[in-house]
């Protein structure tokens, strides 16, 4: 049996169940299904399975919208049902890196066979377009069949594979543009096989249960392997069987796989895309061209997509929540008494993120926020940091912005970091080809160190009183909190 975490199909009889899934069909490939997809994370809408797709009624389906609620998340990671936002972060805080530690004991298992095997396809019987790959924003420069895939690739040195989330377009029948960077670990691993002169194994899946999806988007060290990750927080291994033609790992129940190579200098025209930063990024670029050899599918597959823009957007909420956890937990291996941390969705979940912390020493929020600002879950693109009190809820940006607001003074609070390393998305940067530095500013809104003993004191009910109001008249009154 399998698990809902690798099997796709498993995870959306699941979804259905908890009332999370809506099937839309007949929806169009050109712009339509990306703007439902669009709009309906916007409203925080159930995720959509699109199918009967015009052109494609036998050829796949899309899947979006997939872990854009508290609900969907929960079931991903296998936490308890009817978590609200607050909960469920406070249940992811810890789990990253007790997830990552347990990595090497859950290293993928390689099988025989799978449904990955159902179809396989190589040399003429390969035609890339006849699985649905939509057009998803109105001035995206090709149809992208991986938003939610994962990009497969080896390091020749050390073997470590890596499994990364990385935008891949169809060019024509047999060939793929991959948006892959030099400093991605998947763009590491090309660059050392182009070095030696040799061909680079490349492999992709693009449908699979969502702890594929989550660790391999997730921002994890250099050599630790995505689906060891995945694995863990299932508590089993995830199986693969070895590419025919690279050898490289292909999660064994995925939906759709394929693996060739990529070439030294073989590049050509890709994007633009509208991107997680809600600007359309990089523009038209020379990118790596995968040639591919083998295709591999269920059959009919359901396409994972997970469709970036300006916020919030289909991944944004997953993404601000657990990457908030990455970040509380290392900023408590650095710094005492960090009380949480979040990366606000409307900042991309990178551009503005809020700690809170119970100050113990003068320069305390200083170092934090200054800790905050360069750890890796703080650099990409970390453009704010804001250190606040225990007593401000870090996610509710009303109380941030009155923290902001009533305990900084703009010439004092406020602290410049320059030439710090950002990523080549970022829509500030003149030239996307570098050099790609921009600086930081951390905002310290505690209430100063020297006054906390005599600093005015908050206006607020207590919540002995809130509870005893609430308890007798909330209902009457039609308060939902």
């Amino acid at each position: 049996m399998g698990h809902p975490g690798f099997d796709l199909r498993l995870w959306l009889a699941e979804l259905r169940r908890l009332g999370e899934l809506e099937e839309v069909s007949g929806a169009d490939l050109e712009y339509e299904i990306g703007a439902i997809t669009d709009l309906n994370a916007k409203n925080r809408g159930r995720a959509l399975l699109f199918d009967r797709i015009p052109g494609y009624e036998h050829g796949g389906s899309v899947l979006s919208c997939s872990l854009s609620r508290p609900a969907r998340v929960a079931s991903a990671l296998g936490l308890p049902e009817g978590l609200d936002v607050h909960e469920l972060v406070e249940r992811l805080r810890g789990l990253p890196s007790r997830w990552q530690a347990a990595a090497p004991g859950f290293r993928p298992r390689v099988v025989e066979t799978g449904p990955v095997r159902n179809q396989v396809l190589s040399g003429s019987q390969i035609d890339l377009r006849a699985y649905p790959a939509p057009l998803w924003h109105e001035n995206d420069g090709a149809r992208y069949l991986g938003t939610g895939g994962t990009v497969i690739t080896r390091d020749p040195e050390t073997q470590d594979v890596n499994y990364g989330t990385y935008r891949v377009s169809v060019r024509d029948e047999r060939s793929l543009g991959v948006f892959i960077e030099p400093i991605n670990h998947g763009g590491i691993h090309l660059g050392k096989y182009h070095e030696r002169g040799e061909r680079a194994p490349i492999a992709a899946s693009f449908g699979h249960g969502p702890l594929v999806h989550l660790a391999s988007s997730m921002p994890l060290p250099y050599g630790v392997d995505e689906l060891s990750v995945a694995g863990a927080i299932a508590g089993t291994p995830v199986d693969v069987i070895e590419g025919e033609v690279t050898g490289l790992p292909i999660p064994a129940a995925s939906e759709l796989a394929i693996e060739g190579w990529v070439e030294p200098g073989d590049e050509d025209w890709e994007g633009p895309f509208g991107e997680f930063t809600g600007y359309f990024a990089g523009g038209r670029e020379r990118r790596p061209v995968i040639r591919v050899e083998r295709v591999y599918s269920r059959g009919n597959p359901i396409i994972y997509g997970s469709l970036p823009g300006k916020p919030p957007f289909d991944h944004s909420f997953w993404r601000a929540a657990l990457e908030s956890s990455l970040l509380l937990d290392e900023l408590r291996a650095l710094v005492p008494d960090v009380s949480a941390a979040w990366k606000y969705e409307t900042g991309s979940a990178n551009f503005f993120n809020v700690v809170s912390i119970k100050q113990r020493y003068a320069g305390h929020a200083q170092q934090v926020g200054a800790a905050a600002a360069l750890i890796a879950g703080g650099v990409s693109m970390g453009r704010y940091v804001v250190v606040v009190d225990d007593d401000i809820d870090v996610t509710n940006i009303d109380e941030v912005i009155w923290a902001i607001s009533t305990r900084t003074d703009p010439a004092h609070s406020i602290q410049i970091i320059r030439d710090t390393p950002t990523n080549p998305l970022d829509p500030m940067l003149a030239d996307p080809s570098g050099p790609w530095v921009s600086s930081r500013a951390i905002i310290n809104a505690c209430r100063p160190y020297h006054r906390l003993s005599d600093f005015a004191p908050v206006v607020e009910v207590s919540d002995d009183l809130a509870r005893r109001v609430r308890d007798r008249w909330g209902a009457r009154l039609g308060w939902t909190k």
